[in-house]
């Protein structure tokens, strides 16, 4: 864990600071971007539907449930999403995975569990303090490397937090994460709580 440590009778000059939290931000990110992934969202047809972020937790792809059965956007102007597919940021690969655990609708944690031929060592914590710094990272549009905004907690619920780190459509499912290198899954500023933290952005 990366700490920067401030004896407040020496003179700071603020210049080290910001050159230490910058080392600290690209460090959380270097850390955790290669455990996002971006997901496709496909109809029975094999339209393309939506496209999510999902995070490498062990064997499994942990996710946003509320991708399956997608609809598009508006809701409602596609036919639902019930295939996915899994594009790697390390290398662009691409493949098929299986749903492995679902999530009912309206679930708290809105959270579903997909599988592919990796896995990870996933970072992971419990619990977050209210005001820590955090960091959303996801996919948006066309990127196939995650984006990443910084914000912090601003309050919890039983299966979710609230963030101010700006969070784009595709970062559903994404992980939002603290500098102590743990990750939580993300929907948009509502996130199923999990604890990079690694926080769910649905």
């Amino acid at each position: 864990m990366a700490r920067l440590r401030i004896n407040l009778d020496d003179g700071v000059d603020p210049v080290d600071v910001g050159a230490a939290v910058e080392m600290l931000d690209q460090a959380v990110y270097a850390k955790v971007s290669p455990l996002v992934v971006k997901l496709l969202g496909f109809s029975q047809d094999g339209s393309l539907v939506g496209q999510f972020s999902g995070f490498m937790h062990g064997e499994v792809i942990v996710a946003a449930g509320h991708m399956q059965g997608f609809c598009g956007k508006p809701l409602g102007s596609t036919s639902p999403a019930v295939a996915f597919k899994a594009r790697y940021p390390t290398d662009g690969y691409e493949e098929d995975l299986e749903v492995v655990a679902p999530s009912p609708p309206g679930n708290v944690p809105d959270l579903i569990l997909l599988k592919g031929s990796r896995s990870a060592t996933s970072l992971w914590s419990t619990d977050l303090e209210i005001m820590a710094s955090v960091y959303a990272l996801g996919y948006t549009g066309t990127e196939n490397k995650p984006s990443c905004s910084k914000g912090s907690l601003s309050s919890t619920m039983p299966g979710s937090v609230a963030i101010t780190a700006h969070a784009d459509d595709g970062f559903s499912g994404g992980p939002v994460v603290d500098n102590v290198f743990s990750p939580h899954a993300q929907e948009h500023t509502s996130l199923p709580c999990m604890h990079h933290q690694p926080i769910f952005l649905p």
